[in-house]
């Protein structure tokens, strides 16, 4: 289904709006998370980037999916962690500054690296060019800085300005960044409603799959490198968790409905895992020091 000009300009500026909002939350102090713990910053950071995509790749060839559902799990598994992996880990009461820092860190990161890895796994999925998609890197590059980074650091400058108005403004963004993840979920839904039965299961299990590895590899990886428990919980929600907000905008952007549906489905299946991951870890298994406090 083609959309008009229209509805694929408005997306874009809307995500625009919501990353502004993070920036009114965020300020150069939260980078020295970097490097007073690099290692816990770096693995954490580099999941998104490397766990998340290999998992997709390996989901989509299990699963045997179409190129253009292939492309939309690619994507989502290509993203930066969004707010909503903060917000997990206070309730799974890990390390939310940890937290905050990787979700910025890969989101400042992602303008270069989500479409790298899209181009690259995309034309792992497509080795002849056959399909009439085209992958355009530098158009994705333009558009991610314009919608990311742009408008986060004019959220950090307005802070450092005027820190009372952001703190004022930061809680209703945050609502509309809400409203406006349901809205895209809706829009993409009723664009896919024709055959959205056929499909729902087969990228239901790609899903559960994808965000499973993650929370997963996610954990086991920091413990492997000496990590502490804290900070391996709050490193494995934070690669499980995608910024599927900006997945589904740029598939709408670039490639069409189809290809947003996993993020789609991905952005309802990880408010479920996530809740349940931050219920278990928060008081079926808290920490040593939570349970002798």
């Amino acid at each position: 289904m083609q959309l008009g000009a229209v509805e694929k300009g408005l997306l874009p500026a809307l995500l625009a709006i919501v990353m502004l909002g993070m920036g009114f939350g965020l300020a150069i102090g939260d980078f020295k998370r970097i490097f007073t713990t690099p290692l816990q910053t770096l693995v954490g950071t580099l999941g998104h980037f490397v766990i998340m995509p290999l998992a997709a790749y390996a989901v989509v060839l299990i699963l045997g999916l179409e190129y253009e559902l292939a492309l939309g799990v690619i994507l989502v598994g290509s993203c930066p962690s969004g707010t909503t992996s903060n917000l997990i880990n206070y309730l799974a009461k890990g390390d939310v500054a940890l937290a905050v820092v990787i979700t910025a860190l890969s989101t400042l990161l992602c303008p270069l690296l989500t479409p790298v890895i899209v181009t690259f796994f995309g034309s792992l999925l497509d080795p002849t060019g056959s399909s009439v998609m085209q992958i355009s890197f530098f158009e994705m590059l333009k558009t991610v800085i314009a919608i990311i980074v742009v408008p986060i650091s004019i959220g950090m400058a307005v802070k450092h300005k005027f820190p009372n108005f952001a703190k004022k403004i930061e809680s209703p963004y945050k609502v509309f960044s809400i409203l406006f993840l349901v809205f895209v979920v809706a829009f993409v839904a009723y664009k896919n409603r024709e055959n959205l039965i056929d499909m729902i299961l087969l990228i239901g299990l790609a899903v559960i799959l994808h965000n499973t590895f993650g929370f997963l590899a996610g954990y086991l990886f920091p413990k492997l490198l000496g990590i502490a428990e804290k900070q391996a919980r709050t490193i494995s929600i934070e690669v499980a968790i995608q910024n599927t907000t900006l997945g589904m905008t740029l598939a709408i952007q670039f490639f069409g409905p189809k290809v947003a549906l996993p993020s789609a489905i991905f952005s309802i299946w990880m408010y479920i895992a996530g809740v349940a991951m931050a219920l278990f870890w928060g008081y079926v298994v808290p920490l040593k020091e939570e349970k002798a406090a």
